[in-house]
C-alpha cells in the first residue's frame, strides 16, 4: 500500500513539475512549448510522458497521431453500423424461420392428409389390379377349357 501511495505522490509531484516547467520552461527552453487555443491536424502526434534516468518524467511525442485516433473513431462507427445491420438481418431471418415453422406445421398436416389419400388410392388401384389379374387368369383357364372342348369335338367329328 505504501508503494502505491509513494508512486502516486511521485506522479503527482512529477505532473506538477511538468506544469511548473511549462510556465518556466518556455523561457528556459527557448519557447519549445506553447500554450493556447489551436486545432489539431491529422498529422499531429500525441504527447506522452516517459520516465528517464533519475526518475524524471519527460514529455515526448508518441507514435500515435490525431489522424490515427480519428481513423479509429470512423472505423468504430462503421463497425457499429455494420453490426446493427447484421443484427437486424439476423432478427429478420429469425422471424422468417419462425413463420416457416408455423406454416410448415400446417403444410405438413395438409401434406400428411394428401399422402394418406394417395396411399389409399394406390391401395385401391392395387386391389383392382389384383382382381383383374385373377379375372384374366380365370379367363385363360376358361379359354384353355374351351380349346380342349373344341379339340375334343373336332376329334370326334373326324
Amino acid at each position: 500500500m505504501l508503494r502505491v501511495r509513494k508512486r502516486s505522490w511521485m506522479m503527482t509531484i512529477g505532473a506538477m513539475a511538468v506544469l511548473a516547467g511549462g510556465v518556466v520552461g518556455p523561457v528556459q527552453a527557448g519557447s519549445a512549448v506553447k500554450w493556447g487555443d489551436f486545432s489539431a491536424s491529422a498529422g499531429d502526434r500525441l504527447t506522452a510522458t516517459s520516465m528517464e534516468a533519475g526518475n524524471q518524467y519527460v514529455l515526448k511525442s508518441s507514435s500515435l497521431s490525431v489522424g490515427d485516433i480519428e481513423a479509429l473513431q470512423a472505423e468504430q462507427k462503421r463497425s457499429t453500423s455494420a453490426l446493427q445491420s447484421l443484427t437486424s438481418k439476423v432478427e429478420g431471418q429469425g422471424r422468417e424461420l419462425d413463420e416457416l415453422k408455423r406454416k410448415g406445421g400446417s403444410v405438413a398436416s395438409a401434406g400428411d392428409s394428401q399422402l394418406s389419400s394417395l396411399k389409399s388410392t394406390i391401395q385401391d388401384q392395387k386391389s383392382t389390379i389384383d382382381r383383374q389379374k385373377s379375372d384374366i387368369d380365370a379367363l385363360k383357364r376358361s379359354l384353355d377349357d374351351l380349346k380342349r372342348s373344341v379339340e375334343s369335338l373336332s376329334s370326334k367329328v373326324k
